[in-house]
């Protein structure tokens, strides 16, 4: 009888020592869920990707990263426009 083979439980653990040969990889694993990076053989951080943090903690206040900020407030725009337009519409029905 052959035991199956189940996925890991968790993923692989990054460390910050290690971190300039691994970012690759921590992003691709942080896109599926959230991800542990160790400093000096410990757990120091949880790496989410944004859509994950946004959604365990959501805050108008954040500060965003510079590379980042053009796609938020793109999505902002988007949402606002949507909302507008769905406000609009209902209006328009009574």
């Amino acid at each position: 009888m052959d035991c199956s083979k189940l996925p890991p439980l968790q993923g692989r653990r990054f460390d910050v020592e290690t971190l300039q040969y691994d970012a690759l990889k921590l992003a691709r694993q942080a896109d599926k869920g959230p991800t542990f990076l160790r400093h000096h053989g410990r757990i120091a951080y949880v790496v989410m990707t944004e859509d994950i943090f946004d959604q365990l903690w959501p805050d108008p206040r954040r500060a965003w990263g510079v590379d980042e900020m053009p796609l938020h407030i793109l999505q902002l725009l988007e949402q606002g426009l949507q909302d507008a337009l769905s406000s609009t519409g209902e209006d328009a029905d009574t």
